[in-house]
């Protein structure tokens, strides 16, 4: 049937409309992207790239050119390849055809870390849409993961140095949970036979039930479950087994309780040779007002 002049009128009208609203929508996308530090490429449904914003170009090295010649996605990889900004996987034909399958007999989603010869690290998501196009991210992550790695690096420092100290220690978060015990904690109660420590309350009825009747467990447990006034405090307990321990209790950031137990006679003994030093410092000083060596 023939459509009348004035329907197709409407028709053009609509058309011109859908085109210069699609032209509208892809000018607002290109400001947003050009602000990104994530390098973005969009591919058509034909495999070709038909958006790219600044930063794809200074994380690919890929000159403005060879980008504006539309390449098809396996060129770009090419390209990025020959450029040294890709990782030379066992086989690059396989790996290539990961990608040029993604949304057929692959996932809708590839993510990956590049480790790139030249030291930095790249996150990369590749994701494919229902029309056929496919959308390529790219993000340089060399600074987060040295953070990541100098955090995890200190983190271990610090437990060789807490594992290395003679008094049981140990730490439990916020939500009562143990998140960290040295060497001696383990050894004092960490063992197969003894009950679990793993949440402060179940630890906090073991101890009550080793030690002679001391409300101070209890005040213990209120502590922990407390978000303010959490000053640090120290009790002394005596377990049925004979060792004696002042309980030092600290409070630890996001709400978590840090527990050390100091044998009392080592306690002693460290106050007597502290004491003994400020004694002959103090001699010290009193001689030297005198003009006198000791």
């Amino acid at each position: 049937m023939r459509r009348s002049p004035k329907k197709d009128s409407a028709a053009d009208l609509m058309d011109q409309e859908a085109e210069a609203q699609g032209g509208s929508l892809i000018q607002t996308l290109t400001k947003t992207l050009a602000h990104l530090t994530v390098g973005v490429a969009i591919f058509d449904r034909d495999g070709r790239l038909v958006l790219f914003n600044p930063a794809l170009m200074e994380l690919s090295a890929l000159p403005l050119d060879i980008l504006t010649r539309r390449p098809r996605l396996l060129d770009f990889f090419d390209q990025l390849r020959s450029q040294g900004i890709l990782p030379e996987p066992k086989d690059y034909t396989a790996w290539r055809k990961k990608y040029a399958e993604l949304g057929e007999n692959a996932p809708d989603m590839v993510e990956e870390l590049w480790s790139l010869p030249s030291g930095l690290t790249y996150r990369v998501t590749a994701q494919s849409f229902r029309n056929g196009s496919m959308s390529l991210m790219i993000e340089d992550i060399s600074n987060e993961l040295s953070a990541t790695r100098g955090i995890r690096a200190r983190v271990r420092q610090n437990e060789s140095i807490l594992n290395s100290i003679d008094e049981p220690l140990c730490v439990y978060s916020g939500t009562g949970q143990l998140s960290f015990s040295n060497r001696a904690f383990k050894e004092r109660w960490g063992t197969a036979e003894a009950r679990k420590v793993g949440r402060m309350r179940d630890a906090i009825g073991q101890w009550q039930s080793q030690t002679a009747i001391n409300q101070n467990w209890n005040k213990l447990a209120a502590f922990s479950e407390r978000l303010d006034h959490r000053d640090e405090w120290s009790f002394d307990a005596s377990f049925l087994d004979g060792d004696k321990y002042s309980v030092r209790v600290n409070p630890v950031t996001g709400g978590g309780t840090m527990l050390r137990f100091l044998r009392r006679e080592e306690m002693n003994s460290l106050f007597e040779t502290a004491h003994s030093r400020l004694q002959v410092e103090g001699a010290r000083s009193i001689f030297a007002t005198d003009g006198k060596a000791i």
